[in-house]
């Protein structure tokens, strides 16, 4: 008896994701040159943001408020500048509360994510405007609408339950497929090179930004056993590139080396100071995805704020961690792949 012969509803439906010999040898041809000499296939496309961080120096949400005042022609200013950085991100550091932060960063450009550390009760006078009071002094994200990000808790630690001293921001953005963790940070002032750390006025501020330091480092070694890249940005009110500082060699020990990408900028900002306290720190392969050449220190327009803003370009893409990228890890890794040999032609 002849076989019966099968109906096409009867044969299996087959399965669009599973790999063909035809797709896998070609698979095979490309990634055998870079198997042969050890090189990493040509990398997927990736995408690029301009991450900045900016201190706004007391950024109020009301006209005359403040150790500043600003009035609105100032406002405007502030956020002319903010649209000239060109940023995808931008850390801010000093501002009093959302409404403060739209003012600079409007709401039909800019979503905003700020640090939850309770307003202070009290609030000393400012120094140069003894009849006005310090706002709230918040750190934050300003976020092009249009990126995908979420929000981390607060890095909390930093404040030490004090109302003066403030909170890290913690979000993180997702680009092509890839986390990138970014924390926005401004730590105690008063200690900022070792002029200050060996005046025994400072000792308390000395110690509490140690502290703080470490506080940074352990939340950069928590993303590192992730395997999550970072970026640490702000104002660390601590002069890092100077050699042998050692609040960097702190943050930056030989087994767990960051980089600092601002160490290569020749302040213009402001001319009493040669050496920046506002800095950008990547970590975890973050350092493996700046772009070269990318980091720039904005000009100073006005007289406030009296920080410029500092951006670096980060190529963000289909990467895996050490450079392998996962088009080529699924080459080598899949359960269904037919092994790259003259057998599986």
């Amino acid at each position: 008896m002849r076989p019966r012969r099968r109906h096409l509803q009867d044969a299996p439906a087959p399965d669009r994701n599973a790999p063909t010999r035809r797709g896998l040898a070609i698979a095979c041809l490309i990634a055998l040159p870079f198997l042969a000499f050890g090189l990493a296939p040509p990398p997927a496309q990736a995408v690029e943001l301009r991450i900045a961080t900016w201190n706004l120096e007391h950024l109020d949400d009301t006209e005359g408020d403040g150790c500043v005042g600003r009035t609105q022609t100032d406002y405007d200013a502030m956020a002319r500048q903010a649209a000239a950085l060109g940023a995808d991100i931008v850390a801010f550091q000093e501002v009093e509360n959302e409404a403060a932060a739209r003012r600079v960063f409007p709401p039909s450009a800019w979503e905003v994510a700020m640090s939850s550390r309770p307003p202070m009760a009290r609030s000393r006078p400012c120094w140069d405007r003894p009849h006005a009071h310090v706002g709230h002094l918040a750190t934050g994200f300003a976020i092009r609408r249009g990126l995908a990000w979420r929000r981390n808790a607060d890095l909390s630690a930093l404040g030490e339950g004090r109302p003066f001293q403030r909170w890290g921001t913690d979000i993180t953005v997702t680009a092509d497929g890839r986390d990138l963790r970014l924390l926005s940070v401004h730590l105690r002032s008063r200690c900022w090179g070792a002029a200050q750390d060996d005046d025994g006025r400072r000792d308390d501020a000395c110690a509490l930004l140690r502290r703080q330091i470490a506080r940074v480092k352990a939340w950069a070694d928590a993303r590192r056993s992730e395997g999550t890249p970072f970026v640490i940005l702000g104002d660390f009110n601590r002069r890092l590139a100077l050699p042998g500082d050692w609040a960097w060699r702190m943050l930056s020990p030989p087994p767990a080396p960051l980089r600092l990408a601002t160490a290569s900028i020749e302040t213009r900002c402001d001319p009493r100071y040669s050496s920046l306290i506002d800095h950008v720190v990547a970590g975890a392969g973050a350092q493996h995805m700046l772009l070269p050449g990318s980091v720039r220190e904005a000009p100073r327009r006005e007289r406030h704020p009296d920080h410029c803003a500092i951006s670096a370009t980060f190529r963000v893409g289909d990467r895996q961690r050490h450079g392998t990228f996962r088009g080529y890890q699924a080459i080598r890794h899949s359960r269904t792949a037919v092994p790259c040999s003259p057998s599986s032609r």
